[in-house]
Order: structure tokens, then C-alpha cells, then sequence
């Protein structure tokens, strides 16, 4: 085994995984039939037979023209995928770390360092004859139809004696066309570096190729998807045993159309680069922070800024008034007076570009209607209508959902009845006055009072006040009276005809409990609040569970948070803060679709867990709107608020992200973050090169020392730009199409990319750089998702907070 970086003193490391990258593992034999003699022999003495040579002849195997599916670990890009690959370089994750170097690509030899017999080629659409649309289609053949000689056919040269197996059991073959072939195979002294072997330490919160604990060989292409077509590409990983001269040909370039070099394909795939006209990943977002002169975007949820002096004849105050309510994320909407006048309305949905004006304070009915939420502004005669919208915006959506509007009904029905039922236990009781009329009850009397309240209002009612009675010696009383009593039960009838009193009925005294029970409810005591709370808390959580989505937004329309599309414009993020009384008018006026009168209007509140008065402010929160083909590009794209800046910062917890539509992403924070990570999702290990400003291609450099091994030189890339602004363009070949997209390694060269990018982290005092290697040039390509940092700018002293984002990576 031959290392350029010593595994154990220069691992990869990153916060999801460690791994360590080697140069290659070889075998101490490889595949191939062998025969081993031995002889003896005994200093002066003719031993003649006695000591006769032995010879054995054994046989090591490896895969050679096919290969189990167990034995594939991983692709990237994965099988079927679409997305813009224009950066990524395929690779391939086999199991057996050995596998690359069991064979070789002749029988006569072993040159130091070994090639390896495999090759990872990427082929687009229209190269191959047999595979015209790219889907990575072989044809079935036998090894033994493989191995024999046709005209035009240029195939592996391979022993009969060194098949390994049945040469008539069936293998993947591809032809491919000689130019196509020189064009795109890597040269043979090349080979050696697109294969590395991987120590990894595993993590299971990675997506896609998932990290395992263990030892793997990868194969790396060393060709680009085309940057300026969509493309779809069959991946073939070929074996390249026996294939010595056929390669010799095509480092000298004179394999021609008219032959095909037919090879056998142990693993193929496909999968379809878009390229992303902003730049994928990187672009798109460094162009949602910076516009065209590299000046910093506004990014808060607005209109765009109108200019500072006022046009021709308006008036300087009422102009600069409408700057800042328009500054603040309002818009002027048509409105039309209850008097039929045709004027303006101020509007504003739950984002906004400052934190919000608090609410009201809540009447003590609550919000009824939207009447109570408008706002009015005397000094220019015009409402502000946001909260009012909001309040109708909620009733709507409330009434359009049936279960809901069922649900609601339901809990106050149930509350009218469970309070009837309390308040005429209390009133039956003689527990409905809280203090004597002359207002001297004392504490004692009072928590007494509201003791036997709470009893009378908890389970069995009944039997714990005949267990009070007993308790204090009134049972005792009345048994004594009714058996012995003051005067003999059979006293004879009184002489005096005594005269009948007229009772009220049974109607009047439906009257007077209701009037009493009407009181009681008007000032309940705390007993039966808690009490009716507590009995009504089960039928209220799937109200409260859907009145919770509906201040997260769940169901309102976007026209209501965005009302104007000048304010989030195509590829643009946009951050806001929410407005706590907007989401109260919200629910308030969905909660307020069952109330039909003052007596549903006092339960709700005092039973109902959404119309309680918290004490504590309202939560400051905050989120960010992405509208970006990026979504789609980029599916689980990652946004990570945090409070604090660098080491010392803590991430707040994200309340929700959902796709609005095909390009609109919205993220809610539970509250206003000091630094919003923009992150690609984590895709397990990947392999590419990078883009500069300007969509340049560079390979960002990572370091190759000591215990620093992997981790990246900011704003260092290969090329240096400054000396040659072309990027990586300079080191690649040209594809069968033209472009420039194969990585023109050339080892043996001053001028060759491995080289030149072991010059410049020499630069950079990158001591592993004099003997640059397949697990160096790994480590440079390793492709770790991109992030971007957006900071929040403090204001200035005696201005209002600024929210422009800020590139910090």
C-alpha cells in the first residue's frame, strides 16, 4: 500500500463526519491464476529424486467482466436524478477497497505505481450508437463474444488461460465510438489519480450516499457535464484489463471514428444536468444579496425605496409620511367608505419591514368585529386597515372550513351547558355569593367558601357535601330533630283553620334560578372558572391545534402576506418581521365564528384556551421569503436562524418551512435572528469543482497538513484568478462537443493541472504538495455543501434597527 497522506495524522474532517482519504490499497497478490514451486536441496549431497520439486498451481478471484450490485456502495449523482450537475464530478463507492487494483491493464509487467483496471466514463447523449439518448442502455454478451477478434472492434486483450470463471456466462458490453473514446477516457498515466480509497467514520443524519463505517475504493470521472445545455449522461463504470495499447492509442491519438473499442460494463447509470442560469447554489444566492454593481441588496419585505425629494407639487410632510409608512412594508390599496366615497387605505399583511406597533388592548369581549381593528390616522384622514383585514381574512377562512366551524360550534354549545349546570349547582347550594352584602366576610370565610365551591364543582358533587355535612356535625343535627322531635308527631290538628299562602309555580321558579344563574355568570367565581376550564380543556385542542396553523399561516392566501409582487420580485429573498396583533386579529376572527351573544362571548373567554390574556410580550418573530428557482433546483434547502454571531451564537427554532408554490419558500423563526445560514442540504460525500464571481470555475483549495487536513483556505482558489481570470477552463480538455470539461490532469507535466495545483498550495506552504497524489487531489475535489452566512447590520445610534443582509462566507 502506497500513502501520500498518512491516514492516521491527516483525516478529513467536517461537523457531520471524519474520514480518511489514501492513496490506494493494493493486494499483496493479485487476481489471476499462479504457480508456486518449491525446491529443496542439502549442501553436499546428491539428493537426486528423494528431494524431487513440488509445484501447486491456485488461482485469486476478483470480479472481471461483471460485478455483483453488492458491491456498488454508492453513485453520485444518484441514478434518475435531474438537477444542475455542472459542477459535480460522478463517482462510484465500491465496497471492496481492494478492487481497483486486483487487476491490471496487462499481463506482462508491474510498472510502480500500478494503474488500476478501472475507469468511470461519462457519456452524453448522441455519442454512444447504441445508447443514443443517454439512458445507460449495454448489450448482453458473453465474455467469450467480448474476447474475440471483428472488424472495426478494438477489445480487451486477455489470455484464455486468465478468464476467470465461464467464458460463455453473460456480461454489459458498450461500443464506443475510437474518437469518442480517446476523447473522454482518461490518459493511462491519469488513471491512477481518479481512484482513492476512504477510511470513514460514520454519521446517519447524511441523505443519499450514506456514510458507512468501513473501507471503500471510489472512482472519480474526470469529466464535466456541459454548463450550457441540458444533458443527460449514462455513466459506465468499464473494466480497462488487458486494454494497455488500446489506451496507448488514445494518449497518441490516433483512434479514429471507424474502429470501436468495446469494453465491458460492470455498472451503469444515467442521470440529467440542468444547468442553472443563475449558477445553481452559488449564484442564485450571492445574487439574492448583491445586484449587478456588487452593491448590497435591501433585502427587507417592501416596495422598492421611492425617492427621497418629493415630486412637483406634493406636499413635503405628507410625502415624507407615505415614504415611511411604504419603508415600513405598508401599501396603498383602493378602500371604499361606508358612505360610498371612493379614497385610499393604508395596508399591511403579518410580514413587515420593522417590528410592528402593538395591538390594543383587547376589549372585554374581545375583537368582534373588524370595525374595532381599524385604524385611523386624523392628521391625513386615511385608515389603516392590516389588522381589520386580518380579523375578516380569519372569519373567512374559519366559515370555509366545515370540521372546524363544527368543532367550534360544538365546544360552545358545550360550554353553555356545562356553565347552566355549574351555576345552578352553585345557586342550589347557596354557593353563589362570594361575600355577605356588607362586604366584612372575612379571608377565612372567603377561602372556605371558595373551598366548598371547588367541591361542589368537582366529581360527585352531592356526596362530598353530605360528606362536608358530616364533617361539621350538621348531619348529626338533623337526625337528632327528625327522631326526637320538639313536639309529639300525632298532636292533634290545630282548631284554627290555617290559611294557605299562594307559592309561586313551577315557572317562576324557573325564573328566578335563571336570573340567578344569569348573575352568577356575569362575574363567575374562580372555582367555576377553573373548573369549567378544565372540563371543556379535551374538546378544545383541536380548536387550538387549528387556530395554532392558522397563526402559522396555514391556509392564508398569498396575496394576504405578499400584496404586491414589486415587493418580492422573481430570484429575490426578502426577510421580515411578524406581526404579533396581526396574527391576534387572525384568530380572533376565526375563534369569533361561533359567538351569538354576550354570554357565548364571556365563556370564551373565560374558558377558552385561544382568548386567554397572556401576561408575558408578545414572541418577536421573524422569517425569510425565498422566491428562486432555487427551490426547485435545490429541494430540501436548508435555513438556520441564529441569535449570537460566530462560535458563541445558539440556533432558534424554526416554527415552519413550507414551499408556498413551484419557486416560493417561506421560513418562520421563533424570533429575530442575529445570522441566517443559507446551507444545500447534506447529500453525503461529493466530488466537483467550485464557482468564482462571475461563474469562473475554480477548485477551492483545502489544506493537505497536520491535523488542519480538509479545512478550507478562505477566499484561496486554483487557479488564481488574478493570474489567469480564465479559471479551470485553462486545465481542461474539450468533450467530444467541444467544450472544455475533462479534467487535463497530465502528472508528468509542468503544465498539467495536478501539477500546477500542487504548485499553488505550495504557495500557500502546503508541505504534502511535493508529492501530490490521488488522496490529495481527492481532498481538493471534495465538494462539502455550500453555505451562505446573511448578517443583520446594527443601526446606527438614534436610527431605526437595519435588516440588509450581509454576505459573510
Amino acid at each position: 500500500m502506497t500513502d501520500q497522506l498518512d491516514p492516521t495524522a491527516a483525516p478529513f474532517t467536517d461537523p457531520s463526519f471524519v474520514l480518511h482519504f489514501q492513496d490506494n490499497r493494493e493486494p499483496a497478490i493479485p487476481a489471476g491464476k499462479f504457480r508456486i514451486r518449491a525446491t529443496q536441496s542439502i549442501d553436499d549431497l546428491d539428493t537426486g529424486d528423494y528431494l524431487a520439486p513440488v509445484e501447486e498451481v491456485f488461482e485469486v478471484r476478483a470480479p472481471q467482466f461483471a460485478l455483483d450490485t453488492e458491491q456498488v456502495h454508492a453513485v453520485n449523482p444518484a441514478p434518475g436524478a435531474v438537477a444542475d450537475f455542472t459542477t459535480t464530478l460522478a463517482h462510484i463507492t465500491l465496497s471492496n477497497p481492494l478492487l481497483p487494483w486486483m487487476r491490471r491493464l496487462t499481463e506482462t509487467g508491474r510498472a510502480e505505481p500500478t494503474a488500476p483496471w478501472l475507469a468511470l466514463l461519462l457519456f452524453a447523449e448522441g455519442e454512444l450508437p447504441h445508447d443514443p439518448e443517454a439512458a445507460g442502455l449495454t448489450v448482453p454478451m458473453t465474455a467469450e463474444e467480448l474476447l474475440t477478434d471483428a472488424d472495426g472492434i478494438r477489445h480487451p486483450s486477455i489470455a484464455a488461460e486468465q478468464i476467470e470463471g465461464d467464458a460463455t456466462a453473460s456480461c454489459e458490453i458498450v461500443d464506443i465510438p475510437g474518437d469518442v473514446f480517446q476523447t473522454v477516457v482518461p490518459r493511462t498515466g491519469e488513471l491512477r489519480h481518479l481512484l482513492h480509497v476512504r477510511d470513514v467514520r460514520p454519521d446517519t443524519g447524511l441523505r443519499a450516499e450514506q456514510l458507512a463505517e468501513g473501507e471503500y475504493a471510489v472512482v472519480v470521472a474526470s469529466r464535466l457535464p456541459d454548463r450550457t445545455t441540458e444533458t443527460r449522461y449514462a455513466a459506465h463504470l468499464v473494466s480497462l484489463e488487458g486494454c494497455e495499447s488500446i489506451l496507448d492509442d488514445a494518449d497518441r491519438g490516433v483512434l479514429t471514428s471507424r474502429v470501436r473499442v468495446r469494453l465491458a460494463a460492470l455498472h451503469s447509470w444515467s442521470f440529467t444536468s440542468v444547468p442553472a442560469p443563475g449558477g445553481g447554489f452559488q449564484g442564485r444566492v450571492r445574487n439574492f444579496l448583491f445586484d449587478e454593481a456588487d452593491q448590497d441588496r435591501d433585502l427587507l419585505l417592501r416596495l422598492p425605496e421611492s425617492p427621497p425629494a418629493p415630486p412637483p407639487g406634493a406636499d413635503p410632510a405628507a410625502y415624507a409620511a407615505a415614504r415611511e409608512r411604504l419603508a415600513s412594508g405598508r401599501l396603498p390599496l383602493g378602500y371604499r367608505l361606508e358612505t360610498g366615497e371612493e379614497t385610499y387605505a393604508w395596508y399591511r399583511g403579518p410580514f413587515t419591514a420593522e417590528p410592528a406597533q402593538e395591538l390594543p388592548d383587547t376589549p372585554a369581549d374581545g375583537w368582534t368585529s373588524a370595525a374595532q381593528l381599524m385604524v385611523y390616522e386624523q392628521a391625513w384622514g386615511v385608515f389603516d386597515a392590516g389588522w381589520a383585514a386580518a380579523w375578516t381574512l380569519g372569519r373567512a377562512l374559519a366559515l370555509a372550513d366545515a370540521d372546524f366551524s363544527a368543532t367550534l360550534s360544538a365546544w360552545h354549545a358545550k360550554a353553555r351547558a356545562r356553565a347552566a349546570a355549574m351555576a345552578q349547582r352553585l345557586t342550589a347550594a347557596g354557593l353563589d355569593a362570594t361575600a355577605p352584602a356588607n362586604g366584612t366576610a372575612s379571608a377565612a370565610d372567603a377561602a372556605a367558601l371558595a373551598a366548598r365551591q371547588t367541591r361542589a364543582l368537582g366529581h360527585r358533587p352531592f356526596g362530598r357535601m353530605l360528606e362536608d355535612l358530616v364533617a361539621d356535625g350538621s348531619a348529626a343535627r338533623v337526625l337528632r330533630a327528625a327522631t326526637d322531635p320538639a313536639e309529639p308527631r300525632n298532636a292533634p290538628p290545630s282548631p284554627t283553620p290555617q290559611r294557605r299562602v299562594l307559592v309561586s309555580g313551577r315557572r317562576g321558579a324557573a325564573r328566578a334560578v335563571a336570573a340567578r344563574t344569569a348573575r352568577l355568570l356575569a362575574d363567575p367565581p374562580a372555582a367555576m372558572r377553573t373548573a369549567l376550564a378544565a372540563h371543556l380543556a379535551e374538546d378544545g385542542e383541536p380548536v387550538m391545534a387549528w387556530l395554532d396553523r392558522l397563526r402559522l399561516l396555514h391556509g392564508v392566501p398569498f396575496t394576504a402576506l405578499v400584496p404586491d409582487e414589486r415587493m418580492l420580485p422573481t430570484e429575490s429573498l426578502r426577510l421580515f418581521y411578524l406581526d404579533p396583533g396581526w396574527l391576534t386579529a387572525l384568530a380572533a376572527g376565526a375563534a369569533g365564528i361561533a359567538i351569538t351573544g354576550e354570554l357565548d362571548a364571556e365563556l370564551a373567554r373565560i374558558a377558552a384556551p385561544w382568548a386567554r390574556e397572556d401576561d408575558a410580550d408578545p414572541p418577536r418573530q421573524a422569517g425569510v421569503l425565498i422566491r428562486s428557482a432555487l427551490v426547485q433546483e435545490c429541494p430540501g434547502l436548508l435555513v438556520r436562524p441564529y441569535r449570537g454571531h460566530g462560535e458563541a451564537r445558539e440556533p432558534i427554532p424554526v416554527l415552519r418551512q413550507a414551499e408556498l408554490g413551484p419557486d416560493v419558500l417561506l421560513v418562520l423563526f421563533a424570533d429575530v435572528p442575529d445570522e441566517i445560514e443559507l446551507a444545500e442540504p447534506p447529500e453525503g460525500l461529493s466530488f466537483g469543482i467550485d464557482l468564482a464571481r462571475g461563474d469562473t470555475r475554480v477548485i477551492g483549495l483545502r489544506r493537505l497538513d497536520g491535523d488542519a487536513v480538509g479545512q478550507e483556505f478562505t477566499g484561496k482558489a486554483f487557479p488564481d484568478l488574478a493570474s489567469v481570470p480564465q479559471g479551470l477552463d485553462v486545465y481542461l480538455r474539450l468533450d467530444p462537443s467541444g467544450n472544455p470539461t475533462i479534467l487535463d490532469l497530465r502528472p508528468g507535466e509542468d503544465s498539467g493541472l495536478l501539477r500546477s495545483l500542487a504548485a499553488r498550495l505550495a504557495d500557500l506552504e502546503q508541505p504534502s504538495a511535493a508529492a501530490f497524489g490521488p488522496a490529495a487531489l481527492a481532498v481538493q475535489l471534495v465538494n462539502a455543501p455550500r453555505r451562505q452566512l446573511i448578517t443583520r447590520t446594527p443601526a446606527p445610534a438614534g436610527q431605526p434597527t437595519s435588516t440588509k443582509g450581509r454576505k459573510a462566507q
